[in-house]
């Protein structure tokens, strides 16, 4: 959309034809910029809320709230294609025909009642955003109870390049492709308050598997919602965003090895009135986690529980909570500028056995009172479930704290986020301090930075109810065109991003007293204790709401330290550097 003309000054114009051609040529394209100009509806806005007039679209009347009054009449259409000919214009789609129930209704409709444009594909755990969904498809004038399908799938490649040292510590990385994740979910409403999701996941081995199961209760008294279920715990910025609509491949290493993610329990969330500050919290067991088909149990700390199932005679307990505020955000942009901090903590006493033997061929050793975390280098090709171990297709853990005997740890976590036109930035810091059963506590650290630059002009969205970035991004200009023929239309959406993460499992103050031996473990050798400093740079475009097109270069740097105390010390110290080069194509609906 052309910008508006501001002119400093009188301007002269000679007489003559050529002249007297000039001004009215200039009289009229002026005349076209300020219609264009008032069509928009910039001039509704305060001049402190203005924003570039190019990104404007018609999509975003609505989050100016304008009167249908008060919205210019288009501009004259010129002589059309006949009728089955004509293919809608981009700028007025609203969903893209190629989703489920639009494919009738044709562009510039609406899906199932949906009052944003902007939120026609939602990951329905996401905080909020499940009643948000199914409020709309009521609002639409279906009956209770409702329920919905959603799904997507994202297909990884990824080429490793390391040098003699690499290949000498890890082995050798085996280049892959195969799916990360291919997720169906049920979502439904019961009544007007009650809604739930059951999510199975069919991307790796050994699956379908548990990942979101749960119902809730919305609109109580004092509490605000009751989730009670499996389903992602409060806990840092990176674990609440979904992972339908991360703008990395994966998540940060930190929050790989320091923050708890899925488990059962029950939670409550809320956000204030203004929407500017929201919280969640919750409980849940942290008892042995079985997820495995074989004779042995292995308690994991993080990550997922792929089974539904947490075990112990002598379980402990988790508390775990998150608060964020919106120091600025700005209306009319829909979130164009902003400003977010947050901070939160969680205390875990851990489940398990106290009195177990780590002895070498105790029955009882698997349910020994323990704790382990590791960390991959933020993408891998493979089956997760061999635990970070070498497999003949699979990404090894970088950093390996090996299992310990432990009573309990605590997290806590800053976040910084911000919008500012085009750029977003998002910024945490954690610390996790360990109790050893016998010796000191450990303290575990981590960190990381990340921004993103929109080449084409669109902008990071944030979700006011879950406190995070969600990068469900509507293209201005839509690389494959939402007409009948599918022809290509524009850019799509670009965004250039980097990412820095770090994070030191150096554990100097670890006592081999509390170490527990894997009978399966492969080399490199476990524990494996250091620093992780990894970059990556990325390159993301979206074809349109539904496809984008992702390319991740890492570059891992993990170093080891030297230990005369542990165990099983790593026979090489230092920095192991190595390269991955990785591809995504995902879809959803």
């Amino acid at each position: 959309m052309p910008r508006a003309l501001v002119v400093e000054g009188p301007v002269v114009i000679r007489p003559g034809k050529r002249e007297r051609l000039f001004a009215k040529l200039c009289g009229a394209v002026c005349a076209l910029l300020l219609f264009s100009f008032l069509s928009s509806n910039t001039l509704a806005l305060p001049p402190d809320d203005q924003f570039p007039a190019s990104i404007i679209r018609e999509t975003q009347f609505e989050s100016v709230q304008l009167q249908p009054e008060e919205i210019p009449a288009p501009l004259p259409q010129g002589p059309s294609e006949p009728e089955s000919l004509v293919e809608p214009s981009d700028s007025q789609t609203i969903l893209a025909p190629d989703q489920p129930g639009n494919i009738q209704r044709g562009a510039g409709q609406q899906f199932g009642g949906l009052s944003d444009p902007n939120d026609t594909v939602l990951d329905p755990n996401q905080v909020g955003n499940l009643m948000t969904r199914l409020d709309a498809l009521e609002g639409a004038g279906e009956s209770l109870p409702i329920v919905r399908l959603s799904g997507f799938f994202q297909l990884d490649s990824g080429i490793y390049s390391q040098d003699t040292l690499a290949r000498t510590y890890f082995g050798n990385m085996q280049n892959g492709v195969g799916f990360r994740r291919a997720r169906l979910q049920a979502i439904g409403k019961v009544t007007e308050t009650n809604a739930f999701s059951i999510e199975m996941d069919f991307g790796q081995s050994g699956r379908p598997s548990f990942l979101d199961v749960w119902g809730e209760q919305s609109e109580l008294p004092y509490l605000g919602t009751i989730r009670i279920g499996q389903f992602r715990q409060p806990g840092t910025m990176d674990s609440w965003t979904s992972v339908r609509h991360l703008n990395f491949l994966e998540r940060s290493a930190p929050f790989m090895a320091l923050d708890p993610f899925r488990r059962i329990g029950i939670m409550a969330y809320d956000i204030s009135d203004d929407e500017r500050t929201s919280w969640a919290y919750s409980v849940y067991g942290t008892g042995l986690t079985f997820y495995n088909t074989g004779s042995k149990s292995n308690y994991r700390t993080f990550g997922d529980n792929t089974t539904g199932v947490q075990i112990s005679d002598q379980g402990g307990v988790t508390f775990a909570s998150r608060i964020t505020h919106l120091v600025h955000y700005d209306e009319p942009s829909d979130g164009r500028y902003l400003l977010h901090v947050g901070t939160g903590f969680i205390y875990a006493q851990i489940g398990g056995d106290p009195n177990a033997s780590p002895t070498p061929g105790d029955p009882f050793e698997s349910f020994a009172q323990s704790y382990r975390t590791s960390t991959l280098p933020e993408f891998f090709v493979g089956d997760i479930s061999s635990g970070g171990k070498i497999t003949a297709a699979g990404t090894p853990a970088v950093l390996d704290t090996g299992r310990f005997l432990a009573t309990h740890f605590s997290l806590y976590h800053l976040e910084l986020a911000f919008n500012r036109g085009q750029f977003n930035f998002q910024s945490e810091v954690m610390l996790e301090p360990v109790q050893q059963a016998v010796g000191p506590l450990l303290l575990q650290s981590g960190a990381y930075m990340q921004c993103g630059y929109f080449l084409t002009g669109e902008h990071a969205k944030y979700l006011k109810q879950a406190g995070v970035f969600d990068y469900n991004v509507n293209p201005f200009t839509p690389f494959f065109g939402t007409g009948r023929r599918g022809r290509i239309r524009g850019w799509g959406a670009w965004e250039l991003a980097f990412r820095w993460s770090y994070l030191d499992l150096t554990n100097r103050d670890y006592d081999p007293a509390n170490y527990l031996p894997d009978p399966d473990a492969v080399l490199p050798p476990d524990p494996q204790f250091g620093v992780l400093n990894q970059s990556t740079v990325a390159i993301n475009w979206w074809w349109n709401r539904s496809m984008r097109v992702q390319f991740n270069w890492i570059h891992s740097m993990p170093s080891y330290t030297a230990r005369t105390t542990a165990l099983n010390p790593p026979t090489i110290t230092g920095p192991v550097p190595f390269n991955i080069f990785a591809t995504r194509f995902q879809a959803e609906f």
